[in-house]
Formats: structure tokens, sequence, C-alpha cells
């Protein structure tokens, strides 16, 4: 799986834009990512992963400028969760 290239097709798709629009040095404010956008995106790429990301994630881009950036931040997410799995959802 190539986080980056999936990460590209679901801004172009969010955004509206082709893909070739959508480079890593390019920085989300100039691709018109929002929050709401952000939010769009990482549902989408959950449905292409099959997989749930972590809600943490979504604060931690925030922070982020670049669609590099959030690649990063995607990889870390998804191998954190590898190591880790899911949540616990039972309840004591």
């Amino acid at each position: 799986m190539d986080v980056a290239e999936s990460l590209e097709r679901a801004i172009a798709k969010v955004c509206g834009l082709e893909v070739s629009a959508v480079r890593p040095e390019t920085r989300l404010e100039e691709l018109g990512v929002d929050s709401l956008a952000v939010a769009e995106i990482l549902v989408e790429l959950e449905i292409e992963f099959e997989q749930e990301l972590p809600v943490h994630l979504l604060r931690r881009l925030d922070r982020v400028e670049t669609v590099r950036d959030v690649a990063a931040e995607l990889e870390r997410a998804l191998v954190d969760y590898e190591d880790r799995g899911p949540p616990s959802t039972e309840q004591d």
C-alpha cells in the first residue's frame, strides 16, 4: 500500500482536483484543504485501507503544512495501529 499515492488521490477527490495537482510539497491551504476536508479525506482513506484510522490523527494534522507531512503522519499512525492493534471496545 502506498500511503502517499492514496493520500494524493483522496485529496484530489475531496477537493475536486486532478491528481496531478496534488504534489508532496504542495501546502494544504493551496489545495483548499480545511478541517472539514481533512475529515473527509480520512474517511476516503479508511475506505481504501479497509480499516479505521486513529482518532488522534485528526488532532495531529492541525500542525502539518504539506501533503508530504500528512503522508508521514498517516504512515506513523498506521505503523502504530499495526503494532498496537485497534483500541479495545470492551467495557468493565
